[in-house]
């Protein structure tokens, strides 16, 4: 019978006996020598070859995967140093200056921003303080719905939002800030830490840490009653 006559074989059925029989060529290495493998630089190469030069593409892509984790790792590690430094400060604050001192040393400093300020509502703050703020009930807040997100907000801020939440803070380009949706006895409170670098909080920054230092200081203001 003619070898035409019967049944052709399409690529993904050779590629599928193929994996099947992965001992096929050990089999029959006759057909090593038949084989054409043309390389990118022009010529042709063996299968032994070209399995060589495939697993080390493929280790080379997981060097680079394991690396990228490893960096993840240690960035997390940083930061969760950071944390428990700022979550201490915050169980040791005995007063709003305690709390106040901590925010400016622990949190501005400890996590690479440049602006912090804790919003209460219906609170008023001393003079002397400078990262908490006291708003009134019939206050209008510096920003609109400052007081509205249930959830941490990042975002990027035009230079005069982000002087409206930081006076004095000059930008010559936007800027970022993270919303922290703090809760105090019933009443409303609002951590925002912000940034010049207008991706230091973008949207998609990661809230596991952000959820976390807003659960820790909504119970130090209450423990403090503030608010």
């Amino acid at each position: 019978m003619n070898p035409t006559d019967g049944p052709r074989l399409d690529d993904d059925a050779v590629a599928e006996f193929l994996s099947s029989n992965s001992d096929f060529f050990t089999r029959c290495p006759e057909l090593l020598s038949d084989l054409d493998l043309p390389c990118e630089a022009g010529g042709s190469v063996s299968l032994l070859e070209r399995q060589v030069m495939v697993l080390r593409d493929r280790n080379k892509d997981l060097r680079l995967q394991l690396t990228a984790l490893l960096n993840n790792a240690e960035d997390n590690e940083r930061v969760f140093e950071r944390v428990k430094t700022l979550t201490l400060a915050l169980m040791d604050a005995v007063d709003e200056v305690d709390l106040d001192a901590a925010l400016g040393r622990d949190l501005i400093a400890g996590f690479d921003a440049d602006h912090a300020a804790c919003f209460v509502r219906c609170w008023t703050a001393p003079a002397d303080l400078d990262h908490l703020v006291g708003i009134g009930a019939d206050e209008v807040p510096p920003l609109p719905q400052l007081f509205g997100p249930t959830e941490p907000v990042c975002a990027v801020h035009r230079e005069e939002e982000y002087a409206a939440l930081f006076p004095g803070a000059s930008l010559s380009g936007p800027g970022s800030i993270a919303k922290v949706p703090l809760g105090t006895n019933g009443s409303q409170a609002v951590l925002a830490i912000g940034s010049w670098d207008p991706r230091r909080f973008a949207p998609d920054l990661g809230k596991v840490f952000l959820i976390h230092i807003g659960e820790v200081m909504s119970r130090t203001l209450e423990r403090l009653g503030i608010g």
